[in-house]
């Protein structure tokens, strides 16, 4: 096994070591904003967002071995999510950030989680 495939294993095992946390705190973070937003609403919702930026990191660098034996993850469509959530972010609409979290981030996140348990075996 290359040193590459080696290094991208670590990351998709790290990723399944934190899947966990950021599948709750997305989660969480589309339950206040569809309903009451609490006093730290803004910083989970900054947290989820670099935790969901990371997992996309970890994809670009592991797609070769997620997608290696069939598309796993579908680059186009998590381009597609990511240009829709900068559109959402400026209108600054809670409901239609919910949305975008629950439609088009969450089943990424689940998806993510399930290739990395499968490759990192």
């Amino acid at each position: 096994m290359s040193s590459l495939q080696e290094l991208q294993k670590e990351a998709l095992s790290e990723l399944v070591d934190y899947s966990e946390k950021i599948i709750r705190g997305t989660e969480e973070v589309i339950k206040e904003l569809r309903g009451t937003r609490k006093e730290d609403t803004d910083e989970l919702f900054n947290l989820v967002i670099q935790g969901i930026n990371w997992e996309i990191e970890v994809f670009n660098n592991c797609e070769s071995l997620i997608n290696k034996d069939g598309q796993q993850i579908d680059k186009e469509k998590m381009a597609t999510a990511v240009g829709r959530l900068g559109k959402v972010l400026q209108e600054k609409d809670d409901i239609k950030l919910a949305a975008c979290l629950d439609v088009d981030f969450l089943p990424f996140l689940k998806a993510m989680e399930f290739a990395a348990l499968t490759v990192s075996q």
